[in-house]
């Protein structure tokens, strides 16, 4: 069999497990980057990813986890890098989805706003953490813990006695369905698989060999970084080296050759007692000199 129709193959079992679950990822997804554009990259990323994975990939969660944790990281991913994309969610609604209306929790969003309500889809229906969501949202995460314990108390005092213990797993249940079944705007899932399958054959449909040799290259690089860090930190740690101070140059006290200077003038000597004082003078004898 042709290594073409073995990834077709491969892809059609695998996009019938993901097609029942398909709806609640892209609501992930939506809720998350808050535009459908951006949720409709992030879930085809995270498909692609997981089915060039499925060869090798062991863990102990079911399919559907991972399909759902692939889908959290890639939306997370997507909406810190554009963050500026316009938002058009809107959803956990009581009128979105049929047979709602009895539903206490989706009743008490709807009043909500629409970041308030897109906040308790991020907690309770994607399970995010208080620090994903405050990146997410751009909010500080005492702003979002706060939203999510005042909604937490007035559903606690509209809910039965017997059910005040169980106030948050009663909204991530709401939430939970509404993801599963809301409808609005979904992307029709025969367009979305001829898609990923044209995404697929351009990849090669290498499945896990092409993983190895991508796991492979980032490691490569990665090992050049991590050495290139450590030698740029030994420079910047080794001490600079001391310089010897040099001796200063010997100053030359140079004079002026117009000025020289003046060299004291030989002193006669003093005469000794009883010597005869020396003739100076010229040709003419003195009395000295005819003694002599």
């Amino acid at each position: 069999m042709a290594v073409g129709a073995m990834t077709t193959d491969r892809l059609r079992v695998y996009f019938a497990r993901v097609k029942g679950v398909y709806r609640e990822l892209f609501n992930m997804a939506h809720a998350i980057c808050g535009n459908y554009e951006l949720a409709e990259y992030a879930v085809q990323r995270a498909l692609l990813t997981c089915f060039l994975r499925s060869g090798r990939l062991k863990s102990r969660v079911g399919f559907r986890e991972n399909l759902r944790a692939a889908v959290r990281r890639e939306a997370v991913e997507q909406v810190l890098l554009l963050g500026d994309a316009e938002l058009n969610w809107d959803g956990f609604r009581e009128d979105a989805i049929d047979g709602a209306q009895g539903d206490l929790v989706l009743s008490m969003a709807s009043g909500e706003s629409s970041d308030a309500r897109r906040l308790l889809v991020l907690r309770y229906g994607c399970a995010l953490r208080i620090g994903q969501i405050a990146r997410v949202l751009r909010m500080p995460p005492k702003q979002v813990r706060a939203a999510l314990d005042r909604f937490e108390r007035r559903a606690r005092k509209r809910f039965p006695a017997r059910e005040r213990g169980r106030v948050d797993a009663r909204i991530a249940g709401s939430a939970r369905v509404w993801l599963a079944q809301h409808t609005g705007g979904v992307p029709d899932t025969g367009t979305v698989y001829r898609s990923f399958e044209a995404e697929v054959m351009e990849t090669g449909g290498g499945g896990p060999r092409l993983s190895r040799i991508f796991a492979a290259v980032l490691t490569g690089i990665l090992a050049i970084l991590c050495a290139g860090i450590f030698w740029v930190t030994m420079v910047l740690l080794q001490p600079p080296e001391m310089e010897e101070p040099k001796e200063p140059a010997a100053q030359i006290d140079v004079q002026p050759e117009a000025v020289q200077e003046a060299q004291p003038t030989a002193q006669p000597e003093a005469a000794q007692p009883g010597a005869r004082p020396k003739a100076t003078g010229g040709g003419s004898g003195t009395y000295f000199d005819l003694l002599n």
